[in-house]
């Protein structure tokens, strides 16, 4: 169970996999249209094709030693119900190489229409390869940098496309709990307007664990 309720018919949608048996979990949340109330079919037939859009977008950009193995999503309904289903066949990544230690990861920055100084929406990528950085730098080589900014555009329009009988449309994007260092009455949901990726490389540090040797 999410520690936080999104607003009535929004989704948040977690993909959980392991990087060198070390486990990640890119978290994303989508607000859903529906004809009336969304069955715990409909719930799982959508959760499949957001796993699959995933999977189609990114997993020729991850390495080998990169499994994502499931996508669980928690549908908040009206009337402060859940609804939740787990859907997805693990597969590994299909980049070249193995990952290189720690957590070092590129990094999608998602876009919105607000703005807000400190934590942003981002996709930390599991998995970076010694190739995809330029030659003695930090830095994301020009074609693994094209190459995801394309990845998760493509993957915002594919998520955006997603219907599945009583849900009748689907927007990508986050929700905003907070407002002037305080809890929100009700949490509001803004859209995903498109996506950047950064040439500096990120971490995704809690994926460390205590000790790398």
């Amino acid at each position: 169970m999410a520690s936080r309720r999104g607003p009535d018919n929004s989704v948040r949608v977690a993909i959980s996999g392991t990087v060198k048996g070390q486990s990640f979990a890119n978290i994303f949340h989508a607000q859903l249209v529906t004809s009336s109330t969304i069955t715990q079919t409909d719930l799982d037939t959508w959760t499949l094709a957001f796993f699959n859009a995933y999977k189609t977008r990114f997993q020729s950009l991850v390495p080998t030693d990169t499994t994502v193995s499931f996508a669980k999503a928690v549908l908040y309904t009206p009337g402060g119900g859940e609804l939740i289903s787990l859907q997805g066949t693990a597969y590994a990544g299909t980049g070249s190489a193995s990952s290189a230690p720690g957590a070092p990861s590129k990094v999608v920055s998602w876009l919105s229409t607000v703005y807000w100084r400190g934590g942003k929406p981002r996709t930390y990528m599991p998995g970076l390869v010694a190739g995809d950085l330029t030659t003695s730098t930090d830095v994301i080589a020009p074609t693994p940098l094209a190459n995801l900014k394309t990845g998760a555009a493509n993957f915002r329009t594919d998520v955006n496309a997603l219907t599945a009988g009583t849900i009748t449309g689907t927007t990508i994007g986050f929700v905003s709990f907070r407002s002037g260092n305080t809890e929100r009455g009700t949490p509001l949901f803004f859209a995903f307007t498109g996506s950047t990726v950064h040439p500096r490389i990120g971490s995704q540090r809690r994926r460390d664990g205590r000790w790398q040797n």
